[in-house]
């Protein structure tokens, strides 16, 4: 990436006097919420960020700004509102927990800011200004614009609130990123809305998109029983937003069509209704040896992969389960049909369409052979636009652009 010349005794020298030197290694300070060493945090996106860069060779330092404890429970009680909902979104997003996660940050900085190259800081609950000293990177799946756009579903981040208080998320959100040198952004319509609601320079916004969150997986596509029963698998803590009704509303067309077909679903721990034919696996914990190999056993088992989100700024779900060559059903909304090629992947259908929806699956399951070979070319395209070591290249070619551009390393 870029080459940082240090001292006999180990410290950067002042940035103005560097040399770029594209190829070699850095050292990045991550910040972001939850621990980035297990899936907790980003839903183990930032996991497999923080991997990825190690893999390719650079130093990072995890830096947690998640609130714990006292000062969660502190800052829960600063927040609160009479909607639960209300109150919940507005811990998450409002000024409160916003300057608690900075100040985490800018302790953070204060420790490592003298010994790392560049902050890479993930979304934009937070902020940290670390002056002309060192460089700041943003990663972001959505932003505040985006959920507002969005919150006529009623299940984004920016539903349950006032129009006073997304005013000042929004605020705080354009401060953070005017400070960004570059925001790598996961979709193309996240990169637009950057654009287009807070004006941003494109030459500052660049779409790296995602990976799958999950170890690589060796030789061609994993190949399924011929005698297996079709099976849809769903995954999704957030039942609502995730779309789990609509998809319980479209499979009994789907068992008239095709009896035998099942449907299972990992992350809600109860189904409305509890219907015999679907299978719930609740959260399974891939942090443990038994969480990771049930996930993976649910992946090989499955005809395709099915995610009716209602709200979904890119959809790393998808990616994954096209990385296990499992071809993939989703909304023709959002940043869905960046994934998804529609008749070549998967199928793309109405968004809150539970009979487009049907008819979606029902093409899939009943044409077996049809799926195995939509799934081949699902893995195939996710092999070529959403590895993790092709966005670190990304992120790298831009870094070392930009920095080279300013003068600085």
């Amino acid at each position: 990436m870029v080459a940082v010349r240090r001292t006999a005794e180990g410290s950067p020298p002042r940035r103005s006097d560097s040399n770029l030197d594209p190829g070699r290694n850095v050292k990045i300070l991550l910040l972001c919420e939850g621990d980035p060493e297990t899936h907790d945090s980003w839903s183990g996106v930032t996991r497999s960020l923080l991997l990825a860069l190690r893999e390719a060779g650079h130093e990072v330092i995890a830096g947690d700004v998640e609130l714990y404890h006292a000062a969660r429970l502190w800052n829960a009680v600063r927040s609160i509102r009479w909607s639960p909902r209300r109150w919940r979104m507005w811990y998450r997003l409002g000024d409160t927990t916003f300057h608690a996660r900075s100040r985490r940050a800018h302790a953070l900085l204060k420790k490592h800011g003298d010994s790392v190259d560049l902050i890479l800081q993930i979304g934009a609950t937070f902020h940290v200004d670390p002056g002309e000293t060192v460089p700041l990177y943003l990663y972001c799946d959505s932003n505040i614009e985006l959920a507002s756009h969005a919150a006529y579903t009623g299940v984004t981040e920016a539903s349950p609130l006032t129009a006073a208080e997304l005013a000042a998320i929004r605020r705080r959100e354009a401060e953070v990123y005017a400070r960004a040198r570059v925001i790598f952004t996961m979709s193309d319509q996240l990169r637009d809305s950057f654009q287009s609601d807070f004006d941003l320079d494109g030459d500052r916004l660049v779409t790296v998109h995602c990976g799958p969150n999950t170890r690589i997986l060796d030789g061609a596509t994993p190949e399924r029983e011929p005698d297996h029963p079709p099976t849809i698998l769903f995954i999704g803590r957030d039942f609502a937003r995730k779309g789990g009704a609509l998809l319980l509303e479209a499979l009994p067309r789907v068992r008239e069509e095709i009896p035998d077909a099942r449907l299972v679903m990992v992350g809600p721990e109860a189904v409305p209704g509890d219907p015999p034919e679907v299978e719930r696996l609740g959260y399974l914990d891939r942090d443990t040896p038994e969480g990771a190999a049930a996930m993976d056993r649910a992946y090989r088992d499955a005809t395709l992969f099915c995610l009716p989100t209602r709200f979904d700024p890119f959809g790393t779900a998808f990616v994954e389960a096209m990385y296990y060559g499992l071809p993939c059903v989703g909304p023709h909304a959002w940043a869905v049909p960046e994934i998804i090629l529609d008749g070549e992947t998967g199928r793309l259908f109405p968004p809150e369409d539970a009979d487009g929806l049907a008819e979606a699956l029902i093409d899939l399951l009943s044409r077996r052979e049809r799926a195995r070979e939509m799934g081949r070319a699902a893995r195939k395209r996710v092999l070529k636009h959403f590895t993790w070591p092709g966005i670190v290249k990304k992120m790298e070619a831009s870094i070392t652009r930009t920095l080279d551009r300013s003068g600085v390393s």
